[in-house]
């Protein structure tokens, strides 16, 4: 009896561990969310700034309608990312749940690196959400390769897909 009352109080102390670990996670992650969140609309008013100064330049249209566009076009990338950062699925959670519980050597970056290449995001298209180079982006995914335990010829996005139903 008593060593069954050990273990019970060994479990719920171990338990009180693991609560305590996750409730810090979500409030590093909370934090990292109001960054991220906050340099977005930062970026995104900068843009629009530009866009009125674009509008109010007396040069060729052709050359103005390229630069507004360019602008509007990063405004809506921000405005995306924006989103993504904030309406995480509750399969994307779960998914990546299961994804650091498995491979707890992969950092923050790279399990949000993770998300986008299995919701089909281009290497391009991360590396600007992410805020680096192309050329940067591809060395992350170069070492996420090697976390992951992957073969020479094993892709990345084939793996996380099949991992996100379960095979």
């Amino acid at each position: 009896m008593k060593t069954e009352a050990i273990l019970k109080q060994k479990s719920s102390l171990e338990f009180e561990k693991e609560i305590a670990s996750l409730k810090t996670r979500v409030a590093t992650q909370d934090m990292e969310l109001t960054r991220v969140s906050t340099a977005i609309a930062e970026k995104t008013n900068a843009l629009r700034n530009l866009l009125d100064q674009i509008h109010a330049l007396e040069i060729d249209t052709a050359v103005k309608r390229v630069m507004t566009d360019s602008c509007l076009s990063l405004i809506e990338t921000e405005t995306i990312e924006k989103r993504l950062n904030i309406e995480l699925t509750e399969t994307d959670s779960i998914f990546l749940s299961r994804l650091q519980k498995k491979h707890p050597n992969l950092n923050q970056r790279e399990l949000r690196i993770s998300l986008l290449v299995k919701l089909n995001y281009d290497t391009i298209e991360i590396a600007r959400s992410v805020g680096i180079s192309t050329r940067g982006m591809e060395s992350i995914r170069y070492r996420m390769h090697k976390k992951l335990g992957l073969g020479k010829h094993q892709s990345i996005k084939t793996y996380l897909s099949d991992f996100s139903l379960g095979y």
